[in-house]
């Protein structure tokens, strides 16, 4: 994506727009959990109990009906569920003292193309897991106390990493247990999705620069889990679901390079992967989807902006027809401004041309719409020109409470 300079941004106001209601409420605020086998979006049904091994530990099918699976998912892929997306996430809990998960990672070893999980024990604080082809099994965890436990493996990078196609995929092959049994996964009632490019991935946001034009992409600086959109459903204890891909857009991709457009991906359970299967969305019916797209159609010359309105329009409508209930907010930033490319006034007509595309959807007698603008950034700067971690941390705390006021939460 381009670079970004310093202009004035701004949130639009109701029923349209909307300025800040409140301050962020704290983790899982005024949200109740749900505790079911089949909760995430695998649903899987068949009953599938652990398998007893000679050292004494207990072998999980990864399609066993207590291992929840969230986020996008290609769950009947053959061998076990595919994870491409980023946020794409596992939870298990178990009573015992540890956990191993079997997993196929089609990383290819380089520093864009090498993949990280954070792992998260029992609410605690997440820990780097780095994969490789080169290993199967990893440890989630070891010498617990004997008891209930709660592990998240998180995906934290995307599925084309450094735009090696693939790359970025792993497949869960199943679980070793150090215990007795598993139990159902809790689930927050609230879901939130958020849809978007390099933004919404977290592209190369564990750095912070002066000088992000000599800093280029890593997988491993670059952690969905701290992106803006996971940080908003951690401040609003809702479930987060990503469909994101760097450099894909509206009605044109970054630079005008090949490859489907965000619109397309959004049916896909694993992108730019003919072997994957079809995105059902309902598999994950969210109370709101943030389209965070729009970036990459306008970041360089070229944009034909009624075609960017008229696809944008389009792409509300049929999520709208997805999700009868569910808000649905257009939202734009905080890469582009109007310093460059030089003349072309990418901020200003990329505002205007997503909230016209907002307005079509209202005078179509949709009420459920919102738009918000978040600041163009200022330095220092993540990888590229992306958002650092703590500009992210930023959005989420301009988003979360007005998700909060609109959604009655």
């Amino acid at each position: 994506m381009a670079r970004a300079f310093t202009s004035l941004g701004m949130v639009l106001g109701a029923p349209l727009l909307g300025g800040c209601a409140a301050p962020p409420p704290s983790a899982g605020s005024a949200s109740t959990a749900r505790v079911e086998a089949a909760g995430g979006v695998c649903r899987f049904e068949e009953d599938l109990p652990p398998q007893p091994q000679p050292d004494g530990t207990w072998l999980v099918s990864a399609r066993s009906r207590l291992i929840g699976y969230d986020g996008r998912v290609d769950c009947a892929a053959p061998g076990g569920p595919v994870l491409g997306f980023v946020g794409a996430s596992v939870r298990v809990r178990f009573v015992g003292t540890g956990l191993h998960v079997l997993l196929k990672d089609f990383g290819r070893g380089t520093p864009q193309t090498t993949n990280f999980y954070d792992v998260t024990l029992d609410g605690g604080p997440p820990r780097l897991l780095e994969v490789s082809p080169d290993r199967e099994r990893y440890e989630l965890a070891s010498g617990l106390a004997e008891g209930e436990h709660a592990v998240e493996l998180f995906k934290r990078g995307e599925a084309s990493p450094g735009g090696v196609v693939g790359a970025g995929k792993s497949q869960v092959l199943g679980f070793v247990l150090h215990g007795s049994r598993l139990l159902p996964v809790a689930w927050p009632e609230r879901r939130l999705e958020f849809v978007g490019d390099s933004i919404t991935c977290g592209y190369g946001n564990e750095l912070s620069t002066l000088a992000p034009e000599s800093e280029h992409h890593t997988s491993r600086r670059s952690n969905g889990h701290k992106a803006y959109g996971a940080v908003t459903a951690a401040l609003l204890g809702a479930r987060y679901s990503a469909m994101a891909h760097s450099g894909r857009g509206l009605s044109r991709n970054f630079a005008g390079s090949p490859g489907t457009y965000i619109p397309e991906l959004y049916s896909t359970s694993v992108p730019d992967d003919p072997t994957a299967h079809a995105w059902d969305p309902t598999q994950y019916v969210p109370d709101a989807v943030i389209v965070n797209g729009g970036t990459n159609d306008y970041s360089t010359p070229g944009v034909d902006r009624a075609e960017f309105v008229r696809r944008y329009t389009e792409f509300l409508a049929r999520l709208r027809g997805y999700y009868p209930e569910a808000l649905l907010v257009a939202a734009l930033g905080p890469m582009l401004n109007d310093g460059y490319p030089p003349g072309a006034s990418a901020w200003s007509n990329a505002r205007a041309d997503v909230q016209a595309a907002a307005l079509a959807r209202m005078s179509a007698g949709d009420r459920k719409v919102r738009v918000v603008f978040f600041e163009p950034q200022t330095p220092p700067f993540g990888e590229d020109w992306h958002p650092t971690a703590a500009t992210h941390a930023k959005m989420a705390e301009q988003l979360a409470p007005l998700l909060k006021s609109w959604l009655g939460w």
